[in-house]
């Protein structure tokens, strides 16, 4: 038989072994026309068998064809990718496969075709580099480290000279901080954007709903975020689980703010971001409220340039009545970068304390007490803040915070957890003879007296 009649063969084959709700997106793969395709679907649906596929496919399809296929790790190279290639062509003798070179990382096709397959992650992105490509195909792209690494500097620029494709496919990721979610928002926007949940699958109702038991039932987060297709927070993975305790619409001022500790918690950035959080603790209420954050990339940051930000913030939320700058009570600070905070001291004049730290998972836990019992608030031009708070998650060994390509380290989430560290409870920073410091006229009878005394 001729290779071309085989190859036309083996194409029917594999479209017939599609589920229908696989063939709607091979459909609709074969039908886009912008140079890039998001698709976001639910678990179950058989998502890297019909990318196998559609790899295949198109090698078959056109001789000499170029295919990149980034998949997480090379664990699932070998557990997914290379399982499945087996079972396609375990039917067609020997001669008739794709041969598997080691040292090209790739299917090598008698058609002349190369589907190149790397796991990306740790690191390996620039496995999947070459001068071009017709297809590009990004496998659980929500749990691509550095996705927007990877699609715009390596898959991307194969692209532009071939006319070809890119396709991302993924269930929802583990954080809507994840580059995949910003994906997802551009794609929508400009309509190269589809989704498919459990319920546009082929499995039967009883089916469905065995996968919803197993997820945690329907108010779990497992369940709809990797089920309904939903962007938030796996609680399994949250940082700070206990959202609904953050306040971000700050009381106003009382009476007593003036005499209220300042603070300013420095997270020193070294590879993401320099944050700075100004605060006070309202003694009254027992809560921390943060004014203020400054936010800044800590790579391209110089001490004169932090200094005279942090100076200016300072002097405009915390002065006295002569306009005349307010020390804080504390300025604090991780040690990360000890020249940069002995430049602030020594030549500025701008001293932090380096805090004193627990393990990680301690002051995690400590600033969770701290946001679950509704005692702090955050005033909501702290954009960061809040959203690191509200997106924050583990690695996938809870041994250290993940990474975003906005939110940076979560290191907004380190600034706040030495906040709240450092914060002086037991001092009550309001003035026993504050009525006369004011020049009102004290009432000296015992019962003013005690009223005195307990504030």
């Amino acid at each position: 038989m001729a290779a071309k009649s085989l190859n036309l063969l083996i194409i029917k084959d594999l479209y017939e072994r599609l589920k229908p709700s696989q063939k709607k997106m091979f459909a609709l793969f074969l039908g886009a026309i912008r140079r890039k395709h998001v698709v976001h679907c639910s678990r179950r649906l058989g998502k890297t068998f019909l990318l196998c596929c559609l790899a295949i496919i198109f090698a078959l399809s056109k001789p000499n064809s170029q295919i990149r296929y980034a998949s997480v790790t090379q664990k699932s190279v070998r557990k997914m990718i290379h399982p499945i290639f087996k079972e396609i062509f375990a039917k067609y003798k020997p001669k008739y496969r794709p041969k598997w070179n080691s040292l090209e990382g790739a299917y090598v096709f008698s058609n002349g075709s190369m589907v190149h397959i790397a796991g990306v992650n740790n690191g390996h992105e620039d496995d999947l580099r070459g001068t071009a490509a017709d297809l590009a195909i990004v496998d659980e792209a929500a749990f691509v480290d550095n996705l927007g690494y990877l699609v715009e500097s390596v898959l991307m620029p194969q692209l532009i000279t071939t006319g070809g494709k890119l396709i991302m496919a993924s269930s929802s990721p583990l954080s809507p901080a994840h580059e995949f979610a910003e994906y997802i928002q551009s794609a929508k926007l400009e309509d190269y954007y589809s989704a498919y949940d459990i319920f546009q699958s082929d499995y039967t109702p009883e089916i469905i709903a065995e996968f919803c038991k197993e997820a945690g039932g329907k108010d779990s987060t497992t369940w709809k975020r990797e089920y309904l297709n939903q962007l938030i927070v796996d609680s399994d993975y949250a940082i700070v689980p206990e959202m609904d305790g953050l306040v971000t619409a700050r009381a106003p001022k009382d009476e007593f703010y003036k005499y209220y500790h300042k603070y300013n918690a420095m997270d020193l950035g070294v590879r993401d971001l320099n944050v700075n959080l100004f605060a006070y603790y309202d003694f009254l209420r027992a809560k921390i409220v943060i004014e203020r954050e400054l936010v800044m990339s800590g790579p391209e940051m110089t001490t004169p340039k932090l200094h005279k930000e942090i100076s200016d913030i300072e002097l405009e939320l915390w002065k006295n009545e002569r306009g005349e700058p307010i020390e804080p009570y504390r300025r604090v600070a991780d040690n990360n970068n000890p020249l940069l905070l002995l430049d602030l001291g020594s030549i500025h004049g701008m001293y932090f304390h380096s805090t004193s730290k627990d393990t990680l998972q301690a002051m995690v836990n400590n600033l969770r007490i701290w946001i679950g019992s509704g005692r702090v608030e955050i005033d909501e031009s702290c954009k960061v803040l809040i959203d690191s708070l509200k997106f924050g998650i583990w690695n996938e060994n809870r041994s250290d915070f993940a990474r975003s390509k906005t939110l940076g380290h979560y290191d907004a989430v380190a600034a706040i957890m030495y906040l709240v560290r450092n914060i002086d409870e037991a001092t009550n920073p309001i003035p026993v003879t504050r009525k006369f410091d004011e020049h009102v006229e004290p009432d000296t009878t015992l019962e003013g007296y005690s009223k005195l005394v307990r504030m």
